[in-house]
């Protein structure tokens, strides 16, 4: 397996962009087909379903991100919509707010990213040696935001139990919920020594991630909340990612709109669109 630095500070949102996929997107309400002999769901199944709640073919997601460090006098919160094309393996950010960053723009065409950044009316190319870098001041990386790396290609998963009384964020539940550790492949270009994630056994709704490094450190948390149901999904409209190893830090995702499978123009994913002024 091809290691990378593991971040110390760290972003994924945005579920909502793509990791590479296959053909077709499945039916995220259809039951996981049963392991041979063991009466439980297949575990790459499971991965597989999660994908297809959070994202389906294509996504369209209007949110909010709150940032909260012992470095800021308060919380700051970061406005935004995305475009997610799933299939094109492509995506598309706009800063709303704040003032100072409104503009600002990602585009993601795996396996690039650009970015513009308007007061100095400059678009620019994000290189390998900057992907672990915070994105927009976050405990997300610029990695997360582009998923060079997917959760479903690149790991094997190996169902480890399944819990009858998950709580979840907020105290929410219980839920009965699969515990799926994705383990990465030799050769994946990944960042994580292992993931373990908690996943809602009915609907497929992630509920908790666990970040660990090569050497069995865990480094961070994802808790999800919110869940509410949207086109026959059961989506998460509440992530919080909280890094282990710096006390005080956490980043928060307030969903507000997301609309899934529909198809986007072809302009909206060009380094041209990246300049436009909304």
């Amino acid at each position: 397996m091809t290691r990378l630095p593991v971040a110390r500070t760290l972003f994924a949102l945005l579920w909502l962009v793509a990791a590479p996929c296959g053909a077709g997107t499945p039916d995220p309400a259809k039951p996981a087909a049963g392991a041979a002999g063991t009466g439980l769901p297949d575990a790459r199944e499971i991965a597989r379903r999660t994908e297809d709640v959070l994202r389906g073919a294509s996504a369209y997601t209007d949110g909010e991100m709150i940032i909260v460090s012992p470095r800021l006098p308060a919380p700051r919160t970061v406005r935004f919509r995305s475009w997610d094309d799933r299939g094109g393996d492509r995506s598309f950010i706009r800063i709303l707010a704040p003032a100072k960053d409104r503009g600002t723009g990602f585009l993601k065409i795996f396996p690039n990213l650009w970015t513009y950044i308007p007061r100095v009316e400059r678009t620019m190319r994000i290189p390998p040696s900057m992907m672990l870098q915070s994105w927009m001041g976050s405990d997300f990386t610029n990695d997360d935001l582009v998923r060079q790396s997917s959760q479903l290609d690149d790991y094997d998963h190996v169902l480890l139990r399944v819990e009858e009384a998950f709580q979840g964020l907020g105290g929410t539940g219980p839920y009965r919920a699969y515990v799926v550790e994705y383990r990465p492949h030799e050769d994946a270009p990944v960042v994580w020594g292992r993931i373990v994630t908690w996943i809602e056994a009915v609907h497929a709704s992630p509920l908790r991630q666990d970040f660990y490094d090569e050497d069995g450190v865990k480094l961070r948390r994802m808790d999800f909340g919110d869940i509410r149901e949207v086109d026959g999904r059961f989506v998460p409209h509440l992530w919080v990612m909280t890094p282990l190893e710096k006390q005080g830090y956490q980043t928060r995702i307030q969903i507000h709109e997301i609309r899934f499978d529909e198809k986007f123009d072809d302009s909206i994913f060009t380094t041209r669109n990246l300049k436009r002024r909304d």
